[in-house]
This record gives C-alpha cells, structure tokens and sequence, in this order.
C-alpha cells in the first residue's frame, strides 16, 4: 500500500491511500485524540470509538492507538534512563517510561531506544504482565527533508513470528505551511489538497 501522510505538531495528521487502487481514498483523520476513517466505497466517515483504538489499523500490525497516541508516552508515563550506549558514533538513550496511575493506556510499560538526534531506534511494548507484545524497530536510516530519518521500519507482533507491517519512508518535508482545512472532516471525505 501507498499512502500520503500530513502531519501539523503531534495533535493533527491526515492519513491517506493512494495505491493500490482498489484501496485508494481509504483514509484517516486524527485531531487531538479523535480519530475517523473514510471508507469511499461506502461513502461514510465514521468515528473510531475509544473500545476500537487497540484493534488493527488497516489490518496492519499497527493499532489505531499507535497513531492516534504518539504523544501520551511523554504526557501519560513517567520515564527512567536504563543506560546509555553509543552506536555509528551516536549516543542512544535506552528509556523505559512506565504508566502514570492514572493514565488510561493499555500497556504495562514502554521501552524505547532513541538516539541524540531524535531518531527512534526501537519501540518496545509490554503488556500488563510485562510480556513484550510487539515492538517497532528502525531497519534503514537516510536523508530526506534535511534531517536523518527512520526511512524504514517494522512493527511485529511477537506472537506472530513470520508476520510483521513494513513501512518505507520514500519522500519527506519538514517545516511546509499546511493549510488548516486539509485537516477537517470535509477534506477527510472530499480531498482537496
């Protein structure tokens, strides 16, 4: 699948098909943390409850809560420095964030390798029980928009040996004016960007 991502901040990002064709149109809308989807060929947004967020996005190894979420790791845990490492002459952060006993969130405790110039490495989740459930691990590093990005990564769900969501980053741009209507319902149903 082909798809074209839009992103303002971490609170706003529209995520659209565009190949194969049969599945192009499909798309998805987050702003803050509510979610839609839009289906063309039954014509209809529909608004992702919170008892869906953990279900399969696309029906990927990715959960509707993996992307409507990213941000709850930095407001919803708190965090612990396991150790330090230096990696093709970075320094990596291994981190564990850990829930907030408030926090309504499904996992145990996060585990997430980082290096100094921001570039996720490896994002570990455990269940309650602290079994690893699935992680997303960085396959192929490159330059696009300026910067150094994950150009390729994996997410597996370690129940599933064999089955895994590829997703290769082909072209990026940073810091382009998007206009504010392109993330809005209307736009979900009716493209205009």
């Amino acid at each position: 699948m082909t798809f074209r991502v839009w992103t303002q901040g971490e609170k706003h990002s529209l995520v659209r098909v565009i190949a194969p064709a049969k599945d192009a149109g499909n798309a998805t809308l987050l702003i803050d943390n509510d979610m839609w989807s839009f289906t063309p060929k039954i014509n209809r947004v529909i608004k992702i409850p919170s008892s869906m967020m953990n279900q399969s996005w696309m029906g990927s190894d990715f959960s509707n809560n993996d992307l409507a979420k990213a941000d709850d790791l930095i407001e919803q845990y708190t965090h612990k420095l396991l150790r330090t490492e230096t990696q093709g002459g970075h320094k990596v952060y291994i981190i564990e964030s850990v829930p907030k006993e408030t926090a309504p969130v499904v996992w145990g405790r996060e585990v997430v390798t980082v290096r100094d110039d921001y570039v996720l490495l490896e994002h570990a989740f455990y269940d309650q029980q602290d079994v690893l459930v699935k992680k997303l691990t960085t396959q192929e590093l490159k330059p696009m928009g300026g910067k150094i990005v994950a150009a390729h990564q994996r997410m597996q769900k370690l129940e599933k040996t064999g089955e895994w969501t590829d997703v290769r980053t082909r072209e990026i741009k940073f810091g382009i004016d998007i206009p504010a209507s392109v993330f809005t319902l209307a736009n979900l149903r009716n493209p205009r960007e």
